[in-house]
């Protein structure tokens, strides 16, 4: 993989390749063109989860992100270390990019230089804060089992973050449908669970669980949490939703994203 003259310079700031036995090099993903305004903030997240099976040590995520326009300049970066079960992220507003029209584009980019990290892109009001777009980096919404991740999503006092799962019935299968035993769960970029539930849910059927910001417990005007979608036995469908809490409106929907990788060559 050819690495941009500038990305190869984050990833050098990441890990020292002197120092490890095998030949590693950065995963690279792009979320494709993304437009704001001069009003608008773009937010460039990731979040390093934790063995969800607790039988192996976790690793920690070294991670770079950064913004660049649609010439391949990169106009804003920086590289994190994150422990397991913590996010970070990276903002940008027009103004930053050295443009002066009233909408510009640009392309958000995540290199995972060691770890498995879930990485989101939001697009947000300067003045309310309110969340009007929300995507993970991942693949279609399938049926999975294990933890599930959207990555980092902002919600306000004036917004409720709904975390779902679905159990699908198929119908095609020689024997009964498999009940999902489901636990939903919300908790803060550092790491603290803030709230969960456990389900079991009959084929067919589906769940979810409500977080409103004053359930923080932080006052701030804006919060950032982390979804996440435990399935032990069974396949769940999940989605996360931003929803208006006057009008009932959904503001934003993400499926869980795909865990990006660091590359190892033996």
């Amino acid at each position: 993989m050819h690495l941009p003259t500038d990305s190869r310079r984050l990833f050098k700031l990441l890990i020292g390749l002197s120092l490890i036995p095998t030949t590693t090099w950065a995963a690279e993903s792009y979320f494709g063109l993304v437009g704001i305004t001069t009003v608008e903030t773009a937010r460039l997240a990731a979040f390093c989860p934790a063995d969800p099976t607790r039988t192996n040590a976790s690793e920690p995520c070294d991670i770079a992100l950064h913004f660049h326009d649609t010439r391949g300049r990169i106009v804003k970066e920086t590289s994190i270390t994150l422990q397991p079960d913590t996010g970070g992220f990276l903002d940008i507003r027009a103004g930053e990019t050295g443009s002066t029209a009233s909408r510009v584009e640009i392309i958000p980019c995540v290199l995972v230089g060691r770890g498995a990290a879930v990485s989101s892109v939001q697009v947000f009001d300067n003045f309310t804060l309110r969340t009007r777009i929300l995507t993970s980096w991942g693949d279609r919404p399938l049926a999975r089992s294990g933890e599930m991740h959207v990555g980092l999503v902002g919600i306000t006092a004036f917004d409720t973050a709904r975390v779902t799962a679905f159990c699908p019935a198929d119908l095609t299968l020689p024997s009964a449908p498999v009940p999902c035993d489901v636990t939903l769960l919300f908790h803060e970029i550092g790491g603290r669970v803030v709230k969960q539930t456990a389900l079991i849910l009959q084929p067919g059927t589906g769940s979810f669980l409500d977080l409103r910001s004053t359930e923080l417990g932080s006052g701030i005007r804006r919060g950032e949490i982390v979804p996440c979608v435990r399935v032990a036995r069974g396949a769940a469908v999940s989605t996360v939703e931003v929803i208006d809490n006057f009008t009932g409106l959904t503001a934003a929907l993400a499926y869980p994203g795909a865990l990006l990788s660091a590359m190892i060559a033996q």
